[in-house]
């Protein structure tokens, strides 16, 4: 299901040089217009290489700001229906009956020979789907082969851990009828202009991807700014769902702060959303991009505004929340860290809303186990698990919520002191 989505999704990167916003910054803060709270849109790849996922800092922070999350198309079981329905040629149309014997040959040696594949598999596809099937899989791209999520779905989990409504701007059928603005000869032909531009279309990709880390959109903008994409096609693939999309977000705002993640391509241009939102009346100002929590040490100092800490971690911590049974939501930050003896810890921070007393200490720790031992004074507990981990823990009191820090580890506590010394309750 989702690899058959993410060969949707994919064509906005592979056209994300035509249109970028104005201003180096992927992220976007949007206000104004009566909103209470500001709502923030980000520039995606869609894709799941490791390096499109080294966010600049205020990313997280402004994410976690948000009550609500969107994306172009959110992933169900509609999707895997919609997909099959619709990525057929209709009749007895093929590719090979689309192309010259000659073209085909071209076509099938270039799908054995870079994608390992046998085109007459798919001869009654149509052939955008085959295009940029082939450039992910002749690319190595990790779209295909990895069971990693691309960029998006990665944010849309990581919204789903928070509790975060998760809205699609669009539905699956909607953005698979870009299919249809190309007649399948036409179609046939991009296809083949894939297989020709191949090696220099790998050299290009690579440098969005570059120009993509270092938030540098002006750059993007220039770079290939008349890929040779046909009327037809931009205006369903750019122009038109911007227009829809914009209109969504308009409304999403309005009923709740959302942190919008699309392709960087949907960003810029008269036509983008950004220029789009601002004919609605919002103020939509670009978030300067810095790296600073990335510490030399390679741990990660996190900021949590909504939850008053900071702290720094191994890496970017996963965030979860529940609700217990009396209505206390419960946040979670988490990071983890192989340790010199090959073994994994875990770092946490839980924010649990409400002062500290015994009757919240005897609900949230596992104070009725043997092996638990809490220091009344320092508030301070070590805990030695029946799998073999220990854990030292720290509780600390702030003005409406109380912190429980936890080293979990197998061996020994290496980075116990640098976790808990880095821990600070932000001024108010």
């Amino acid at each position: 299901m989702l690899r058959g989505f993410l060969l949707i999704s994919f064509c906005s990167l592979l056209f994300a040089g035509k249109i970028l916003a104005q201003g180096n910054s992927l992220l976007w803060r949007i206000s104004g217009n009566n909103l209470t709270h500001p709502s923030y849109l980000y520039g995606t790849m869609h894709s799941s290489d490791p390096r499109v996922f080294h966010f600049a800092d205020s990313v997280w922070a402004s994410f976690e700001t948000c009550d609500a999350f969107a994306m172009e198309v959110v992933i169900d079981e509609s999707v895997q229906s919609s997909l099959l329905t619709n990525i057929f040629m209709s009749g007895n149309t093929t590719i090979r009956s689309l192309l010259t014997m000659a073209q085909y040959d071209s076509l099938q040696r270039f799908a054995i020979r870079n994608a390992s594949i046998n085109i007459s598999d798919f001869d009654r596809m149509k052939p955008l789907y085959v295009a940029m099937m082939l450039e992910m899989l002749a690319g190595g791209d990790s779209f295909v082969n990895s069971p990693d999520p691309f960029l998006d779905q990665f944010l849309a989990n990581a919204a789903g851990k928070q509790n975060k409504e998760v809205k699609g701007l669009e539905t699956a059928g909607e953005q698979m009828a870009v299919f249809d603005a190309m007649t399948y000869t036409d179609q046939a032909q991009l296809l083949m202009k894939t297989v020709r531009d191949y090696s220099s279309d790998t050299l290009e990709y690579e440098r969005m991807v570059q120009y993509y880390l270092s938030n540098d959109l002006s750059q993007m903008m220039e770079f290939e700014n008349d890929m040779g994409i046909p009327d037809s096609l931009y205006e369903a693939l750019i122009t038109q769902r911007n227009i829809r999309m914009a209109r969504r977000i308009d409304t999403m705002i309005q009923l709740s702060s959302t942190f919008i993640a699309v392709g960087a391509g949907h960003l810029g241009g008269p036509g983008g959303l950004v220029n789009l939102l601002r004919e609605k009346k919002y103020t939509v100002v670009p978030v300067l991009p810095s790296y600073n929590n990335y510490l030399k040490d390679g741990w990660y100092r996190f900021t949590s505004r909504r939850q008053g800490f900071t702290a720094d971690f191994p890496d970017v911590p996963s965030i979860t929340q529940d609700t217990t049974a009396n209505g206390r939501k419960i946040q979670t930050y988490t990071s983890f860290l192989k340790s010199a003896n090959g073994k994994t810890d875990s770092f946490s921070v839980v924010c649990i809303p409400g002062t500290f007393d015994r009757i919240l200490l005897n609900q949230y720790l596992p104070v009725t186990k043997e092996n638990f031992r809490l220091s009344e004074e320092t508030l301070t507990f070590t805990c030695d698990e029946k799998n073999g981990n220990k854990s030292q823990g720290k509780i600390l009191k702030g003005k409406n919520i109380t912190y429980i820090l936890e080293n979990r580890y197998r061996k020994k506590p290496e980075y116990c002191d640098r976790f808990f010394q880095s821990f600070a309750i932000l001024a108010e």
